[in-house]
């Protein structure tokens, strides 16, 4: 465990970014495009200052739990993740023990839980019902409710921005607890899935983003977050696209990666869902970025 706090948390981690980045001297960049810009808006930046920001997993009380989600983080990506990356992207390794298969899901499913849209998705929320509620508190001269916790909650002299501060600020930690044992959850139930990786051997590159993990469900009409029978997908590189995939309920669990080339349409498929289910910022070299945009 870490002896100092973690005040800049990077929700898609720099050891991962680092694969899809151009190394000059000892720093690492990369090509961010905003979802919303036209592809000639695409610029470079190190990853030092991409998918970052302060204090955003920080939690309240002595050090243990402030640093609870960033510890479990910080164990499987800055201490692990090099190692993983090596094995999934070496062709010849098929067979991988039960520790790695652990930790391959680990770094999946908390990457997916870790991601600041999430959060966003929430605030949004939160802001659109405070904003309904400071409108009636107007309408109906009110100066208070009452919360889903049965408190009476003062809006005298509140601002709407004040309000929504409040709502996210109280929410917060509850939200982030959530989200830490969504993850523990759904990393132990997807254990007995089946590891793919799928290569690119032609001219065409993944590109990744600030939400790089994308749940599939070829069985439901709507695919939800945490559904054991979804199918997990992550570019690792510009090259490789990594998977947990369920296997069929008769079939033995099997410690195997198993191996994929892919080409083409398929590429072009899973860039699209980057592109769809991003926050707000697509990773990759220049040509790729442009030509989602353009396509």
């Amino acid at each position: 465990m870490k002896k100092t706090e973690t005040k800049k948390h990077h929700f898609v981690p720099r050891t991962y970014l680092k694969n899809f980045s151009i190394k000059k001297n000892d720093d690492f960049y990369v090509n961010v495009l905003h979802k919303d810009q036209p592809p000639e808006k695409v610029f470079e930046s190190n990853i030092i200052n991409v998918c970052a920001e302060n204090h955003l997993y920080t939690l309240s009380g002595n050090y243990a739990p402030k640093q609870m989600l960033e510890d479990i983080y910080s164990n499987i990506f800055e201490n692990q993740y090099d190692n993983l990356y090596s094995v999934l992207t070496n062709d010849s390794i098929v067979e991988i023990s039960p520790e790695i298969k652990k930790s391959i899901v680990s770094a999946v499913i908390t990457m997916f839980y870790r991601t600041k849209k999430w959060i966003n998705i929430y605030s949004s929320h939160t802001d659109e019902r405070m904003s309904k509620l400071y409108q009636m508190s107007k309408q109906f001269n009110v100066d208070s409710y009452i919360n889903s916790e049965g408190k009476t909650i003062s809006i005298k002299g509140k601002t709407l921005k004040e309000l929504q501060d409040d709502e996210k600020n109280k929410s917060r930690i509850p939200l982030i607890i959530t989200q830490l044992k969504a993850a523990l959850r759904l990393i132990e139930a997807k254990q007995h899935d089946n590891i793919y990786v799928f290569k690119i051997i032609d001219e065409n590159e993944f590109i990744t983003s600030d939400n790089p993990v994308l749940p599939m469900n070829i069985n439901k009409q709507r695919t939800i977050p945490f559904d054991i029978d979804n199918a997990y997908y992550l570019p690792i590189s510009n090259k490789y696209l990594l998977s947990l995939f369920p296997r069929e309920a008769d079939l033995p669990v099997v410690n195997k990666i198993i191996r994929i080339i892919i080409r083409g349409d398929q590429v072009e498929g899973f860039n699209n869902l980057q592109f769809t289910s991003c926050d707000n910022f697509l990773i990759g070299s220049i040509s790729s970025l442009q030509k989602i945009k353009k396509d």
